[in-house]
This record gives structure tokens, sequence and C-alpha cells, in this order.
């Protein structure tokens, strides 16, 4: 956990900046009486928002759409992880109807 001087040090921005992140719901700390508590889901996502505010110069009004497609895109990644490990505790004939319909045409 970091605090948030220590995350604006590590990622080159400002206080105020950073809580108004935390105002717009991009980063979302825990809250240890009046400070805020980083974990490394946290700061990597703030260091995201950083670099696409700065190196690729997206304005704050496109940054929640950009993280809503990314947040989509984790949440589809984690899904289909957990589908292949269900395939693979499920049975022979199962694996089996599930590799015929994934080698078919795209409708």
């Amino acid at each position: 956990m970091r605090t948030l001087d220590q995350l604006c040090r590590e990622i080159d921005c400002s206080r105020t900046e950073v809580i108004g992140w935390i105002e717009q719901s991009w980063v979302k700390p825990a809250r240890h009486g009046d400070q805020f508590l980083f974990d490394e889901a946290d700061a990597a996502r703030a260091r995201l928002i950083e670099e696409l505010r700065r190196d690729l110069s997206i304005d704050d009004e496109a940054i929640p759409v950009v993280l809503g497609l990314l947040d989509q895109l984790h949440f589809m990644r984690r899904t289909m992880a957990e589908m292949w490990a269900a395939l693979d505790e499920a049975s022979p004939e199962i694996r089996s109807a599930v590799a015929s319909r994934l080698s078919r045409e795209p409708r």
C-alpha cells in the first residue's frame, strides 16, 4: 500500500490531479481516516491514466471511455480464463462438442 504522496512521486503527478481522478471514480483507493491508500491495482490504474494523458494525449473527457473499454476487456479475459478452466475439468464429450462448435465458420 502507498499513500497519495508516495503515489504522486511514483507516477510524477500532482496531488490535485490524483484527487480529481478519485473524485471522478477513475481510481478507487481505500481510505484510512482522512488518508487515501493505494494498492498495486490502484497504482497501476493511476499509472495508466497518467500514460494515457501524457503519452497518448487523451483528454479527460475520453479517459472514462478508454477506462471502461479496458475494464470490459479485462473482464472478458477473466471470463475466458474461467471458461477454459471449466473446460479442462469437463468430460471428453463436452470438450469435443465445444471444440467442434468453435471450429465452425462464424455466423
